[in-house]
């Protein structure tokens, strides 16, 4: 998810736009990992054709390639993006709850000066890692909150 502030609070339930990223896609640390049982489908929308992902209880998510169809399991995490829709024509269903704020991705963060003073430009390299709130080191800065869920049936 983006690095947003503080919401959602654990115990929300929320519907989010998401996307299934898994290791190889976004070089993901394996904390942040986990394998999901889905159903994958394709569905023609405009003309084109997306893959959406079945997780349970009416959840959906969307897939980025047809690489797999069919019942799966799926290695990886979803990724909560409110600009999904620039993408995609299918909308994702569903509701998950926050179970935890488990902590957030960082990558180390290289500061250089700008014309402005006490102003940075900060571009981040290296390999994102896993951390605990609480843990970021130094020259590091959050690229993504880390949020344990579960997907919620309609009506719960």
């Amino acid at each position: 998810m983006e690095p947003w502030p503080d919401e959602p609070a654990v115990g929300a339930v929320c519907t989010p736009t998401t996307l299934w990223a898994s290791p190889d896609s976004m070089d993901l640390p394996a904390e942040v990992c986990s394998d999901v049982p889905a159903r994958v489908e394709a569905v023609t929308v405009d003309g084109r054709t997306e893959w959406v992902a079945h997780l349970g209880n009416g959840f959906t998510t969307m897939m980025g390639d047809g690489s797999v169809v069919g019942d799966v399991i799926l290695h990886g995490c979803l990724v909560w993006d409110r600009y999904l829709w620039l993408d995609f024509k299918t909308r994702p269903q569903g509701s998950v709850r926050v179970l935890d704020r488990a902590g957030f991705l960082a990558q180390h963060e290289e500061l250089s000066p700008t014309r402005h003073p006490g102003m940075f430009s900060v571009t981040p390299y290296g390999r994102m890692e896993y951390r605990e709130h609480g843990s970021l080191p130094m020259n590091f800065g959050v690229q993504w909150n880390v949020l344990l869920v579960e997907t919620v049936a309609p009506g719960s």
